[in-house]
């Protein structure tokens, strides 16, 4: 079980290891311009199926509002 706070809010997932790729998966985020920040850090798309989550990692999706 991984703990960790995902958007705020407190989540449990039932894995020992979790990768940026397999949060997006398991919660089927589809927007191609999803901004994925742990712990305030920005993660690049190229590393999503390289970085961990961790246990107590605070994960963030934030969604870009284009428009003028």
């Amino acid at each position: 079980m991984l703990q960790i706070k995902f958007n705020g809010f407190p989540e449990n997932f039932d894995v020992t290891t979790l990768t940026v790729q397999d949060l997006l998966d398991i919660t089927k985020e589809d927007d191609p311009a999803v901004i994925v920040e742990i712990n305030g850090r920005f993660i690049y798309r190229k590393d999503f199926n390289s970085v961990q989550i961790n246990e107590g990692d605070r994960v963030e999706f934030i969604h870009p509002s284009f428009g003028g």
